[in-house]
C-alpha cells in the first residue's frame, strides 16, 4: 500500500470525524439557534446596526448566528446571562414604549432604542451595547463578503510566478 495514500484516507478519516454535528456540511441555514426565540431578536438589531443596502447587511451575511456562537463558546456563565438580560431588557423596552416587539418596530424606532441603550448611564446597558456592537462589527467585517468584495482579499497570498522577466 502506498504510504501517502493511506495518510491521505487516515487523515480524512479523523478529520471529519472530529468535526461537531453542527459543522460537518456546513451551510447558514444548518447552524443550531443557541438563544432559542432570541435569535429573531438578535437578527433585527444586527440588522439595526449594520443595515441592508446595496451591499448585504449584518443580518444577511449572518453576524446574528456569529455573536450567538461567540456568546456561547467565548463568555464565561456570568457574561452569558448578563447578554441575556440586555437582550430582554431590550425586547421588553421596546414592548412598553412602542407596544411592539423590536423585530416589528421601525428602523427610527430601533435606532432610538439603541441609541439609549448607548448613551444610558447604567453600565451594564451600555457594555451590553458596546459588546454587541463590537461583536456586530466583528463578525461583519470577518464576513467572506467583506473580505472578498471590500478587502481583496486572496486565500494564499504570494504567488510563486516562474518564468517572470527580471529588469
Amino acid at each position: 500500500m502506498n504510504r501517502r495514500s493511506a495518510l491521505k484516507n487516515l487523515s480524512l478519516v479523523l478529520g471529519t470525524s472530529a468535526l461537531p454535528s453542527w459543522a460537518y456540511q456546513w451551510k447558514q441555514d444548518s447552524f443550531p439557534a443557541i438563544l432559542g426565540p432570541n435569535t429573531e431578536l438578535l437578527g433585527a438589531i444586527v440588522n439595526a446596526i449594520i443595515p441592508e443596502t446595496d451591499s448585504p447587511g449584518a443580518k444577511t451575511i449572518g453576524a446574528h448566528l456569529y455573536i450567538e456562537r461567540m456568546v456561547k463558546d467565548c463568555m464565561s456563565k456570568e457574561d452569558q446571562q448578563a447578554f441575556q438580560n440586555g437582550l430582554q431588557k431590550l425586547a421588553s423596552s421596546a414592548l412598553k414604549n412602542y407596544q411592539k416587539v423590536f423585530p416589528q418596530l421601525s428602523s427610527q424606532d430601533q435606532i432610538s432604542l439603541l441609541t439609549g441603550l448607548q448613551n444610558s448611564t447604567l453600565p451594564e446597558e451600555s457594555q451590553f451595547f458596546k459588546r454587541l456592537k463590537g461583536l456586530t462589527l466583528a463578525s461583519y467585517t470577518s464576513s467572506e463578503y467583506f473580505l472578498t468584495q471590500h478587502r481583496n482579499y486572496t486565500m494564499a497570498p504570494g504567488f510563486y510566478h516562474g518564468c517572470v522577466p527580471v529588469q
